[in-house]
């Protein structure tokens, strides 16, 4: 060991890493070259290790120590520091705070580390650490992360926003919250990532309950004793707002207890008021309905009185209670008269008419009167019982003619379909050998447009950040493509093909992007290869000073 006024030099072999040191993945490419740096100029900046019993234990530098190890030092220049295990993993995790390189999951860890020791809080590491507190919480999030979601993680197989979304949820929602950050299109051989506003808006839609929307009281305790009151909740957006930031209202992020707390509800009320009507606002199998509940067809709803004491608005009006639907829960008023004149829309049904009668004979009524009075019954009845047949010769002609209105509308849309499928025939045979730019505009459109939320991606693209624009996606994507130079059209048309495949694909999966490099990217000069592999090998090189790029450009226009 040899001193130094600032470090000291350490054997290697008595230095050993931390066990609590928040970082533990290093990219070994990144090593290498740092590695390789360390061989031509050897360490410059010292790590910094504490005396311990098995020798120095490293505090900060595990990379540059890892690093020196392959470029096999025999010693390193070290700084010693005597500290405590709360001051080592506090200084740990500043020293790491401050890279940008640390895997967000490493760093929730290192966090937790620090709160499990006496005298610390998520306001004392923000102190320490220059972090916010929302930052802080965001991160000790992720450890919630059921075991196959933190993996993915941490293998980048999904971003930090993704993981963000998926931590805040329970557990049990968790895995099949994972399986929606993925899509398999139809001409994908395995899913690809969906960005994360997707599974943002599959969340909000499927996962989180409104609790401004529950039909019952949010402070009773007991709905549900084991659960408690909903305000006091944790597992609710509103307990933490640092952590739920992005979430609008009160949520709830636990389903069964709400669905449990809402089938209590219904229950109680049903008991205490025995005249309620139960009613289905949704359809399901007859096997799954509720017994004695009325479905969509054998009620109409009746829009809410200003005064909830006045009189019902008519004889057929009552109290109902939704135990299935939209608004489970909830009460309203139902009439249950199909044919209630106050509140059918269509027209009531036919009354069917008595048989006419035979009028009386008047006084003093001759033979011809009777005889005239008699035929005129007769042709009365005929008329009467001829009416049904009339009624169903009019119903017959009626369906007929629609029957007919239908099969020409179809053949209207088959000649169509056919005459589509000549136009695109046509435009494949008249294909052009190269598109000109309103055509590469053109054809860029029909890629966009293939799915949705592609175009609502592009659309993303184009846009310059106003959320209140009042243009739709297609609007944006066409202002942008019109005002794309002529010259740019083809390198974004490869933006777009290209931006699902930067990724690392599976080993089943082709690299589509090396092969597109291998296709359009220009080829590196002598002069700019000979500049990069001295760059490699840590020499200087002097280059040669050319035209500008803009001069360059316009003697080449």
């Amino acid at each position: 060991m040899q001193d130094s006024s600032a470090f000291q030099f350490l054997a290697i072999d008595t230095i050993h890493e931390s066990t609590t040191n928040p970082r533990q993945t290093f990219e070994p490419s990144k090593l290498e070259e740092l590695a390789e740096s360390i061989r031509q100029h050897g360490l410059i900046q010292p790590i910094t290790v504490r005396p311990n019993a098995d020798g120095f234990e490293i505090v900060a530098g595990a990379r540059r120590f890892r690093a020196a190890q392959l470029a096999e030092l025999f010693s390193v220049p070290a700084r010693i520091v005597e500290l405590n295990d709360a001051q080592a993993m506090e200084w740990q995790l500043v020293e790491n705070s401050q890279r940008v390189d640390v895997h967000p999951y490493e760093e929730a860890q290192g966090f937790q580390r620090l709160l499990d020791l006496p005298g610390y809080d998520v306001n004392a590491i923000a102190a320490k650490s220059g972090k916010s507190a929302s930052h802080i919480y965001a991160r000790l999030s992720l450890l919630q992360l059921i075991p196959p979601v933190a993996e993915a993680f941490v293998e980048e197989r999904i971003t930090a926003s993704h993981a963000n979304l998926i931590a805040r949820l329970p557990q049990e929602h968790q895995a099949e919250a994972f399986e929606n950050c993925w899509r398999k299109d139809w001409q994908d051989q395995e899913a690809h990532l969906l960005p994360a506003k997707h599974l943002s808006a599959w969340i909000q839609a499927n996962l989180y309950l409104n609790l401004a929307d529950a039909p019952f009281d949010r402070e009773d305790t007991t709905l549900k004793p084991e659960a408690g009151a909903c305000v006091t909740c944790p597992r609710r957006s509103g307990f933490n707002t640092s952590l739920f930031a992005d979430v609008q209202g009160d949520q709830c992020l636990d389903a069964p207890c709400y669905q449990a707390k809402v089938t209590a509800h219904i229950d109680r009320e049903i008991a205490a008021r025995p005249e309620l009507v139960t009613i289905e606002t949704s359809w399901r199998s007859p096997k799954e309905q509720r017994p004695g509940a009325l479905q969509k067809h054998q009620y109409r709803e009746l829009p809410e009185p200003d005064n909830p004491d006045a009189e019902p608005p008519c004889p057929s009006a009552k109290a109902a209670i939704i135990v299935f639907g939209k608004n489970v829960g909830h009460t309203l008023t139902v009439c249950l008269d199909d044919e209630c004149p106050m509140h059918t829309n269509h027209q009531p049904s036919e009354a069917v008419e008595p048989p006419p009668t035979m009028p009386p004979a008047p006084e003093q009524e001759t033979e011809e009167e009777a005889a005239q009075r008699k035929a005129e019954h007769e042709q009365r009845m005929a008329e009467y019982e001829a009416e049904p047949y009339r009624r169903e010769e009019e119903r017959k002609a009626e369906y007929e003619r629609q029957q007919k209105e239908y099969e020409t509308e179809q053949a209207r849309r088959e000649k169509l379909r056919k005459a589509r499928v000549c136009t695109f025939e046509r435009i494949i045979e008249h294909a052009p050998a190269s598109f000109s730019a309103a055509q590469m505009r053109l054809f860029l459109r029909l890629v966009i447009n293939l799915d949705y939320s592609f175009l609502e991606d592009v659309a993303t693209h184009f846009s310059d950040g106003d959320e209140n624009s009042q243009q739709s996606d297609e609007e944006i994507v066409q202002a942008g493509l019109d005002g794309t130079a002529d010259e740019k059209l083809t390198g974004l048309a490869l933006r777009i093909v290209l931006s699902d495949h930067v990724g690392i694909p599976q080993k089943s999966q082709p690299d589509l992007l090396t092969e597109a490099a291998q296709g359009f990217a220009p080829k590196k000069s002598k002069a700019i290869k000979s500049k990069v592999d001295a760059a490699d090998k840590g020499k200087p090189v002097r280059v040669k000073a050319g035209p500008r790029k803009g001069a360059a450009r316009k003697k080449a226009a």
